[in-house]
């Protein structure tokens, strides 16, 4: 059965209770790459009124998928889950992985219908599951809340199309899109932020969510940043990989990100005119990894970056570091460059309510479009009020911009 083949109170009842499950999926973000967040809610819908027995997530790889857990919870409370509806936010698998099957859990548990908000496309899932459902006289639904569901997995989505993780552009920028100007590392000022304490709050849930914050070498000459999660009201399960984009190898083994838990994508040519700069870094416990230069012989001068690695291929080792969801935090001249490679994929930017001029650093540098229609544009925004500032965020479409 397809979402098309229900009545309109059912869809609203099913929609209702799938956004249980994507609610659920939530409190595993940033925690489960290289899998999917998956939520799941066991409801019993045989009286006149539907009630929510029991509510899993899939917590990280390894864990227990959200079926399993949820049916779980249920058996922890004394409850009973035959006859019952089963929703989840992704297809349920029919193959053994680090954990078994969540189909032949299903099915042993006496479910009778399961709604699923998406089909899997891991090829080892890719149908199967819900086949394997149907076979055993299951009643399987597929496609409610399917928009919010993808959404979701956007990061899990793009990495399995094309082996990269999904990749936000995020910058702070005044009205006239100028980012702050650098204080210096050590500064006694401190940090000149741009944007106000909520702003500030929300762009470390960014993070959290992420598995990698990406920077340029610039950004880290400039401003010496930590790129840590610091959440007053809660501890991350585990800190975003913190990546630095350095062909010319020049951060110093000094900076706060030459530590455990850091990966410096350079060059070959770097690491041959600067041995032992990468084995002070390794010291320190950031890991060192050459890649190889960009194959575009027009891109590099124009940016003024004489060795200048691939960023596609650079991307794809985080993908097969099991990166799925990744936020670049600049600065402009790695901004300009990812955007004019086509690898941003959305954009979140806080925006301050002043003007900056000159005093400001350019959002994106050494990068042009021919004229307006070759943008990269937002063509559905969300707009959020956090104090006085504003977040605009959506994905990025490149090209094809009306102002029709």
């Amino acid at each position: 059965m397809s979402v098309s083949d229900l009545h309109v109170g059912e869809r609203a009842h099913d929609a209702a209770m799938m956004r249980l499950a994507l609610d659920a999926a939530e409190e595993a973000r940033g925690a489960t790459s290289p899998n999917p967040l998956v939520g799941a809610v066991i409801v019993d819908e045989s009286g006149a009124q539907p009630v929510v027995l029991a509510v899993g997530f899939h917590a990280g790889a390894g864990q227990a998928h959200a079926e399993v857990d949820a049916l779980r919870r249920l058996t922890e409370v004394g409850g009973d889950s035959h006859g019952k509806t089963l929703y989840v936010t992704l297809e349920p698998c029919n193959h053994i992985g680090r954990t078994g099957k969540c189909t032949e859990a299903i099915i042993a548990a006496g479910i009778r219908r399961v709604v699923v908000g998406m089909g899997d496309p891991n090829p080892h899932v890719a149908g199967g599951g819900a086949a394997r459902l149907r076979e055993a006289s299951v009643e399987v639904v597929v496609g409610i809340c399917e928009t919010h569901c993808r959404h979701q997995n956007r990061g899990y989505l793009r990495w399995l199309r094309s082996g990269r993780p999904q990749l936000i552009l995020k910058a702070a920028i005044s009205l006239d899109g100028r980012l702050a100007p650098s204080s210096g590392p050590g500064s006694p000022v401190g940090p000149r932020w741009l944007t106000g304490e909520a702003a500030r709050r929300r762009a470390h849930e960014l993070r959290a969510g992420c598995d990698a914050i990406l920077v340029g070498a610039g950004t880290v000459l400039a401003d010496d940043p930590a790129l840590t999660v610091r959440l007053p009201s809660r501890q991350p399960t585990k800190q975003p990989l913190r990546v630095v984009f350095d062909g010319a190898l020049r951060v110093p083994p000094s900076a706060k990100l030459a530590a455990q838990g850091t990966l410096i994508l350079t060059s070959e040519q770097a690491l041959g005119q600067h041995p032992d700069r990468a084995e002070s870094l390794r010291q320190r416990g950031a890991e060192v990894v050459a890649v190889p230069l960009s194959s575009s012989l027009d891109v590099a001068p124009r940016r003024g970056v004489a060795t200048d690695i691939d960023l596609h291929q650079a991307l794809r080792l985080l993908g097969q570091r099991n990166i799925l969801l990744a936020l670049c935090e600049g600065g402009g001249i790695l901004h300009g460059a990812l955007l004019e490679s086509g690898l941003y994929d959305e954009a979140a930017l806080f925006v301050a309510p002043l003007l900056l001029g000159d005093e400001g650093v350019p959002l994106l540098r050494h990068f042009t479009v021919p004229d307006v229609t070759a943008a990269s544009w937002l063509p559905s925004a969300r707009v959020t009020q956090l104090g006085r500032d504003l977040l605009i965020e959506g994905e990025l479409r490149r090209g094809g911009f009306s102002v029709a």
